[in-house]
Formats: C-alpha cells, structure tokens, sequence
C-alpha cells in the first residue's frame, strides 16, 4: 500500500513539472511580479487605483438614473460646504432684496404651519410597529421589559438635562443660590397640571400616541395588523434621502431671517421695551438700549443656548464612548452622520420634520443598530427625549428676568424642574414650543399681570429662530446617541441566544461562545473515533 502511495505521489509530481507555470508562486516569480522593472509581466497596472470590491462587480453605466444618482452622492458628500454657502448668500441676498427676505420668510412659515398636519401620522407610523415589537422582545436577565428600560433611560437623561441647565443658568448669569420668599410652587404646580391635563384631552401629538397604543393592543388580537403597519414606516425611513437635496434652501431661509433680526426682534418684544434692563453674562453687561441692543440681548439668548446644549451633548457622546469603546466610532458620528442631519434640524427647528433623515442616516452609517431599537429611539424620542428643549426652558427663563429686573435663584430654577420635565411630554418636538412653558414660569415667579404679560411675550418672541434651532438640533442628535447606548442594553439583556446542539447535551448557547465549544467538541469526537479505531 505504502509503495502504490509512493508510487502516485512521484508520478503527480513528475506531471506538474511537466505544465509550465503551475509550480507554486513563491521565490523568483514573487520577487519579478512584486518588481517595478521590465521584468514584472504586470507593469502596465502599477498605476491602477487600488481595488475595490463594492465597484468591482458593478457595471458602469451612462444613464439618465445612474448619472442622478452620482449627483445625489457628490451633493451628500459635500452637503456640509453647500449648507454654509446657502446660509451666507441667504444673508447676502437679504441684505442686498429685502423684499427676497420677505418672500423666503413666508414661504418658510407657510411650509411649516403644515407641520402639524404631517408630524401626527409620522409619529404614529414610526411609533406603533416600533411599539409591536417591543412587546415581542422577552424580559431581560434584569426581569424588565425593554420598553420600560428605554423609557426610563430617557427619563433620567431629561432629568440630568434639566439639572445641568440649572447649573449652568446660575453659572453664566451669577444668579444667587436663593432668595428669601420663594413660596410660590404649589400654585405653579397646580397651573402646570391643568395645562398638562389641557395638552392630553386636545393635542393632536398626544391623539396619535394614543392611536399607537391602541393599534398595538388590537393587533394582539388581529394579526394581521402587524405586517401591514411596517410598510408605511419603512417608506418614512426611506424618505429620509429625499429631503437632503432641499436642505441648503432651509439655510437660505435662516440665513435672510437672521439678516432681520434687528427689526423682528424689536416688533416681537415692542410691548415691554420701556422696561428693560441690563443683562450681565460672565460680569460683562450688555444694555438693550440703542438700534441693536436687543439684537444683542438676543444673541446672547441663542449663544447661551448653543453652549450649554453642545456641552451636554459633548458629555453625552463621551459617556457612550467610554461605555461602548470601539462598538461606537466618533469619526463616523462626525464625518457621516452629524454634518448631514444637523443643518435640516438647525434650519426647520423640528425633530419630527428631520426624524425621516435621521432615521435614514443612522441606518445608513450605523448599520449594527437593529430596527426595532433605531425607530424607538429616533421616532419616540421625538417627545421623550428633548433635552435641548429642557435646556433651552431654563437658559431663556434667565435671560428674561434679568431684562425684566426679575430676581431669580438657583433655588427658583431647581423648583420649576418638575414642572419643565412633566410639561416637556406635551411638545414633542414642535417648532416654537416654548410658548408652552411661559404661564407655569409665570406663575411660578408670582409675577403680577402686568409685567407676567411682558415676561410671555419677551419670552416667546426670544425663544423663535436660533434658540429653537439650536435645541431642536440637540434633541435628535442626542437620540441617535441613545439608539447606540439602548442597543448595548438589548444585545445584552434581551437578544435571545441561538439553539444549538453540543456533545452528548443540547441547550442554548451564545454566539460568541458558539465556535470554540463547536471546535471543542469536533476534537472529542475524533479522539473517541480514534479510541474506537484502536479498540
């Protein structure tokens, strides 16, 4: 036998000598075809671009559709330079038309008064198959369902929000720690209840939660609901792509608004303007008199705006790279993501506007995130999770009682907390918002009528425009975090492990412990055959 073996081996290897170039690719020829010389039978390639294998089977094509589609991926690509060139030539153009600035004004107003005709059933189709599978998903090793886990996830990043705006208010405005007085909560609290009561029975967002949960509840029963209500959020998710292209012309909106502020700004707050006082930020004060001065007022509103909401959100994105390490990457979040989204919801101040492009982008960019996770957290974080909107309260409730001459303290902005995080369920995510938050802050202040109308119409007036982008922007972006830190507690609490069938025994095993104990046990299997052999 071992001299037939011999006998085949030598003979194979006579016939290989035998076909030219089927010797093994090693020595010399590795050393000629890696050689930048005439001797490299290659050397006609050594300029070719590097391969890639998602080009590599696709054939190049010359159509009308394929030449679109180029275009949409340079537009996307360099979306960011087109949002800034479109915000500079919108003020330009304002400055140079006022008339221009008058027309993109109010197609920009009229485009969003229609808003609350489309955020109700986005809401709803995004919500309820998010909802259905919730549901399904089984208790995790914590005996808690994942819903519940999520929205108390959020509960607590309200509640951090609404304490860090607290802080930070105190901080920037050198307010005191408290002020002798100070005993006006329960009325507050009893307006803001009424208000919130108000909210439930006649808000059309809260009529769309409210069909998302009854959907679910007779799908229990109907089954066939189910699959027929994923259609309709998936063509949401998709239509996220669509509205990249008109994003630069939001930009021009807000860039000829901003051109204007100097005179919307004096009309919104005309009503009080003969009561104003100085406003000190970091020791510096700033006086509303003049043609600009509550421009600058204004600014300082949005700029602190800005800061205390790109601070959390920063706090927020080390928090998950520190609990998530490599399973989270910041270049990602910063090159693909956060420059595509951002200018949309900086421009319309609308989570649920943007909510079809974030849904987009985070599946797009992060595609690990499953779908039941990526479409609670984008579309129900559109009311429970707006921390901006927490932040936003409490910035511009200091900025106004210091034009006011209002004394306030931290001991006043720790007592509105609880209302500011119980009304915050009602807006979700509606441009002007704030306006929803004036009469508790009134009443918690004790304002007499007089000036509690003058402190409403500064603080609506002021709370429009750049102050509502800037919060609107934190809270979707801040959701896209969330989705990553939720799908870190479902993948390990609530993803079931697979069957699996292992030696003698069967059970159920864990993927990542699946491949060693399947080596292990094809190792004892061949040692027993080995043993049986031999015996």
């Amino acid at each position: 036998m071992e001299t037939q073996n011999k006998t085949s081996t030598t003979a194979q290897t006579a016939s290989m000598e035998e076909l030219p170039g089927t010797d093994s690719y090693s020595g010399r020829d590795r050393r000629d075809h890696s050689a930048r010389n005439s001797r490299n039978p290659y050397r006609d390639r050594w300029n070719d671009p590097p391969y890639d294998p998602k080009e590599a089977d696709i054939p190049k094509k010359t159509g009308l559709k394929n030449k679109l589609q180029r275009g949409y991926h340079f537009f996307e690509k360099y979306l960011p330079l087109f949002t800034v060139a479109f915000f500079i030539g919108g003020v330009a153009m304002a400055q140079i038309s006022p008339s221009f600035a008058t027309f993109i004004d109010g197609m920009i107003s009229g485009f969003i008064n229609g808003y609350g005709y489309v955020a109700p059933p986005a809401i709803y189709f995004i919500l309820t198959p998010a909802l259905l599978k919730i549901i399904h998903i089984p208790i995790g090793t914590n005996g808690k369902k994942f819903g519940v886990v999520a929205i108390s996830f959020f509960a607590k990043q309200r509640l951090l929000a609404c304490l860090w705006a607290c802080l930070f208010t105190t901080l920037i405005f050198g307010l005191p720690l408290y002020i002798n007085g100070t005993n006006t909560f329960s009325v507050a609290l009893i307006k803001c209840l009424k208000s919130f009561g108000w909210m439930a029975t006649h808000s059309i967002y809260f009529y769309a939660f409210y069909a998302a949960i009854l959907t679910v509840l007779i799908s229990l029963k109907l089954k066939w609901i189910e699959p027929l209500i994923q259609k309709p959020s998936e063509w949401i998710e998709a239509s996220g792509k669509y509205l990249v292209p008109i994003m630069p012309f939001f930009m021009l909106a807000i860039g000829s608004y901003v051109a204007h502020l100097n005179v919307s700004i004096v009309e919104q707050v005309g009503a009080g303007k003969n009561t104003l006082h100085v406003v000190s930020v970091f020791g510096l004060t700033f006086s509303p008199s003049g043609k600009y001065g509550m421009l600058w007022i204004y600014l300082i509103g949005a700029g602190a705006t800005a800061l205390a909401c790109w601070i959390w959100h920063l706090a927020l994105l080390s928090y998950a790279k520190f609990m998530l390490g490599s399973h989270f990457s910041l270049k990602t979040y910063f090159a693909k993501y956060w420059p595509r989204v951002y200018p949309l919801l900086w421009a319309t101040s609308s989570e649920s506007l943007g909510m079809p492009l974030n849904l987009h982008l985070v599946k797009t960019h992060f595609p690990k995130i499953p779908t039941v996770v990526r479409r609670f957290c984008i579309g129900g974080g559109s009311f429970l999770s707006i921390n901006g909107t927490m932040i936003c309260v409490f910035v511009l409730a200091g900025v106004v009682s210091q034009l006011l001459g209002i004394k306030i303290s931290l001991l006043h902005l720790l007592m509105m907390l609880p209302i500011v995080f119980l009304m915050g369920y009602g807006v979700p995510g509606i441009p002007g918002e704030l306006i929803l938050f004036g009469g508790p802050i009134v009443a918690l202040l004790g304002l007499s009528p007089e000036l509690a109308q003058v402190f409403i119409t500064i603080y609506v007036g002021m709370q429009i425009g750049l102050p509502d982008s800037f919060r609107s922007a934190t809270n979707s972006t801040d959701n896209c975090i969330s989705a990553h830190l939720m799908n870190h507690v479902y993948q390990k609490r609530h993803v079931v492990p697979q069957q699996v069938t292992v030696g003698r025994g069967s059970g159920l095993v864990p993927i990542p412990v699946l491949v060693p104990l399947i080596i292990q046990n094809f190792i004892a299997e061949e040692k027993n055959q080995g043993i049986g052999r031999s015996l």
